[in-house]
């Protein structure tokens, strides 16, 4: 297997700075996840405002060729009540249909206490979402590897059975895991966890792994995910499967890399992976210093 990358020179989402200070991605936008409903795209994104605390929104922006995009205006889910388990903090949204409605699966925490965990909302036009009552969905696990967080997770569907990729976090890296169930709202955790480790020192991926996409490409598997290495720096690397188990990473990570003086020089990373039109897709989140827009690319697996 090869992979080609070709990357669009500038960003196609932009954050707000430095003209709009009361934006909710004033500093950050990043993490997108697209999908197309009529003709029209709709990208998905958390955002980050100018505050002391740790805001992040889930915000929306619309599009109908992929490369012009228009956003709304608030947030597409609000904060929980007080004392709510995702009262402080709404970020990383994963978005996907299944039969005839849509799906988020999005990272919250409680005011007080920064302890990531995944809720689920639901949508019949991808503009109005409402919470499910029993969030959240997913907590922190028992092992050492996921005590922390469990965040940025992905769904894939096989056979009627719901496959939940998410990142498990110990306090100091992140490690990928996997949960599964005949019902989305009912997952089991994978008892051979986590499916995919970081890499080896002095490796790209050393640092930590996190932020899962899985497809489906002749007949294998490919999970396409982040890793940092000792410095910081951020990347996409692909791992493969032949079960939605057991993983390989690919011989040429990373596959999408940072550019040597582009707006992507310390990050190329977090990214969402589409096929639309016969083609696929890499939105992904970039940066030069300490600011987050949001670019695509488009992939070639030959």
């Amino acid at each position: 297997m090869r992979i080609k990358i070709e990357k669009i020179p500038n960003p196609i989402l932009k954050n707000s700075y430095p003209l709009k200070l009361l934006a909710k991605d004033f500093l950050w936008a990043y993490h997108p996840c697209v999908l197309e409903r009529k003709g029209n795209y709709y990208m998905f994104y958390t955002g980050r405002s100018f505050s002391k605390n740790i805001s992040h929104y889930l915000l929306l922006a619309k599009s109908s060729d992929l490369k012009n995009w228009t956003k709304l205006n608030k947030p597409i889910l609000e904060n929980g009540k007080r004392g709510s388990w995702d009262s402080d903090f709404l970020a990383h949204g994963f978005f996907f249909k299944d039969n005839d409605r849509y799906f988020m699966l999005y990272d919250g925490s409680r005011k007080g206490r920064w302890l990531e965990e995944i809720g689920l909302a639901e949508s019949r036009d991808l503009i109005h979402w409402e919470k499910y009552k029993n969030n959240p969905i997913f907590k922190v696990g028992r092992n050492s590897w996921e005590k922390r967080h469990v965040s940025r997770c992905c769904v894939y569907k096989e056979k009627g059975i719901y496959y939940l990729f998410y990142a498990g976090h110990d306090g100091k890296r992140e490690r990928i895991g996997l949960s599964r169930g005949k019902s989305i709202y009912k997952l089991e955790r994978f008892l051979r966890n986590p499916v995919l480790d970081v890499g080896e020192k002095g490796e790209w991926d050393e640092r930590s792994i996190s932020d899962p996409r899985v497809i489906k490409h002749k007949g294998k598997y490919l999970m396409f995910y982040s890793g940092i290495d000792a410095k910081g720096m951020e990347r996409v690397g692909l791992s493969e499967s032949k079960d939605l188990v057991s993983w390989s990473k690919f011989a040429k990570n990373p596959i999408l890399d940072v550019s040597q003086s582009s707006w992507d020089k310390v990050s190329a990373t977090r990214a969402d992976i589409k096929r639309i039109d016969n083609s696929f897709y890499i939105f992904y989140s970039g940066k030069k210093k300490l600011l987050y827009n949001i670019g695509m690319a488009k992939l070639n697996i030959l």
